[in-house]
């Protein structure tokens, strides 16, 4: 089993020394998420230059942000920068924040991430593409010295999850149980890795009252169709019941039960007050298993 640590950072400076900190406590990767604080790809340049051992990655960056040459160029500089430590993990964004935050047009997402990785995985390989899409076309050459990054791709449905076996190095998930893993993921994406993004608060507070508290924070993730559809299989009440909750041990026992339903990765997700955080770093740093 691999750990990760998935990051929401604001300043690069705190960046670096949270995966200064990933990799002292033995973590095997630091991920940078694509949300509304700093831009990942930049922030994970400086890290790739600072921090010289931990396994970067993007968790991830949404097709729609970006051109498949501009992400390559990025993708590739990054793992340059990182001596090949570097994974680029690609998603289609959610509908509401394609055309509401994008102001763009929401067609087709299988069809647009094949076409995008039609454009996006020569580039990354032999730095040359030429293919003609409805979707997605492109037709350049781009010079970036260096081995070629990884590919993960965030995946749901039936169809995402097999592309993402049968094209890239495998999975990024979020808000997805140990059922659903065991179930519906590992029988979708074959031997492709499964990385498991999961939100943990270590604390003394009551589960309830903490578990109400996160979900008021995180209220925005139950609008989005993709992860409802992910807690239905999971068959529980409410997303905010895949929160980690409780005392450090609590927390372990939880995070075992990813490992035994085949996640071959986790990447944890601190929340909680900065009293509670720093809990969840002693827990990191005492060991997860």
């Amino acid at each position: 089993m691999k750990y990760a640590l998935l990051d929401l950072p604001t300043r690069v400076d705190a960046a670096v020394a949270n995966a200064g900190r990933a990799e002292a406590a033995g973590l095997d990767r630091y991920m940078v998420a694509q949300v509304e604080r700093a831009d990942p790809i930049a922030v994970l340049a400086v890290v790739a230059d600072r921090v010289p051992r931990i396994e970067l990655a993007t968790g991830v960056i949404a097709i729609q942000s970006t051109l498949p040459q501009h992400l390559a160029q990025q993708a590739r500089t990054v793992n340059q920068i990182s001596g090949g430590r570097f994974t680029l993990g690609i998603g289609v964004c959610h509908q509401p924040i394609v055309t509401e935050v994008f102001g763009l047009e929401w067609s087709r997402p299988y069809s647009h991430m094949v076409q995008y990785l039609d454009a996006l995985l020569p580039l990354l390989a032999d730095q040359t593409v030429d293919t003609s899409g409805d979707l997605v076309s492109h037709r350049t050459e781009i010079e970036v010295p260096g081995p070629a990054p990884g590919v993960l791709l965030a995946a749901m449905g039936p169809r995402m999850l097999a592309l993402a076996g049968a094209r890239t190095t495998g999975t990024l998930l979020a808000w997805t149980g140990p059922r659903t893993i065991a179930e519906h993921v590992r029988p979708a994406i074959g031997d492709g890795l499964v990385s498991a993004a999961v939100w943990v608060c270590v604390t003394a507070d009551p589960e309830e009252e903490a578990r109400a508290r996160l979900g008021e924070q995180l209220a925005g993730y139950r609008t989005l169709s993709s992860y409802q559809a992910m807690s239905e299989r999971e068959r529980v009440a409410d997303m905010m019941d895949l929160l980690v909750i409780g005392s450090a041990d609590e927390v372990r026992a939880e995070l075992a039960r990813y490992a035994e339903a085949s996640a071959d990765e986790i990447a944890v997700i601190l929340q909680g007050t900065p009293a509670e955080r720093e809990a969840g770093w002693a827990m990191i740093e005492q060991g997860l298993e």
